[in-house]
C-alpha cells in the first residue's frame, strides 16, 4: 500500500505526488507530464494530486473511484467548463485515454465503470456531501507543501480504507498485480 493511502498520512502534498509517480515508474506506467510543455504541467500535477489526496492508485478501477471525488467532492464543472472552453489543455490525458479504451476495449470498460458505479460510488458520494469543502482543482501552490493528513483535515476528506476499495479488478494488458 501507498503511504498516501493512509488517511493519517503526515507526508507532504508534493512528497506524495512523488511516491505517486515512482509507483508508476516502478510498475513501467507512462507518468503523464513528463514530455509536455510547461503550460500542461500544472494540470497534469493537479491530476496527480487528486490521486494522492484522495488514496487512489491508477488502475481502472480506482480511476473511476476517482472519477466520483472529483465529480461531486471538488470543482469538476469548472474543469470541464474551462477544457470546453480552451483554457486548459489534457491533450496527452486525452491521447492515453484513447489508447487505454481500445487496448481494454469500449464494451469491457463501460462495464467496468457501470460496476464500479455501482459498489463503490455511494460510499464515495456520501463522504463528498460531509466534506466542508470542494476541492479545487487547480489547488493553490501552497498546498503542496502542506502534510497531506492537514489537508484532508481541512476538506474533511476520508478516503477510502484498503479493504473499501477492493474490487475484482479486469484483467487487461497493462494492469498493475496487487503489491
Amino acid at each position: 500500500m501507498l503511504n498516501f493511502q493512509n488517511q493519517g498520512c503526515n507526508t507532504s502534498l508534493q512528497e506524495g505526488i512523488d511516491e505517486y509517480r515512482s509507483y508508476l515508474r516502478k510498475n513501467n506506467r507512462y507518468v503523464l507530464g513528463e514530455q509536455v510543455s510547461d503550460s500542461e504541467k500544472w494540470g497534469i500535477l493537479c491530476h496527480d494530486a487528486t490521486h494522492v489526496i484522495f488514496g487512489l492508485d491508477t488502475t481502472l478501477e480506482e480511476e473511476a473511484m476517482l472519477d466520483c471525488w472529483v465529480f461531486f467532492g471538488g470543482n469538476y464543472f469548472q474543469t470541464l467548463k474551462d477544457y470546453f472552453s480552451g483554457k486548459i489543455n489534457f491533450k496527452e490525458t486525452t491521447e492515453k485515454v484513447e489508447i487505454l479504451l481500445k487496448d481494454v476495449g469500449y464494451t469491457k470498460y463501460f462495464f467496468l465503470y457501470l460496476k464500479v458505479m455501482y459498489k463503490k460510488w455511494p460510499t464515495i458520494l456520501f463522504r463528498c456531501f460531509k466534506m466542508k469543502k470542494r476541492w479545487n482543482y487547480y489547488f493553490s501552490e501552497e498546498l503542496l507543501d502542506k502534510s497531506i493528513k492537514e489537508i484532508r483535515e481541512e476538506f474533511h476528506i476520508k478516503i477510502l480504507t484498503h479493504s473499501e476499495r477492493k474490487i475484482k479488478k479486469v484483467s487487461w494488458s497493462r494492469e498493475i498485480k496487487e503489491f
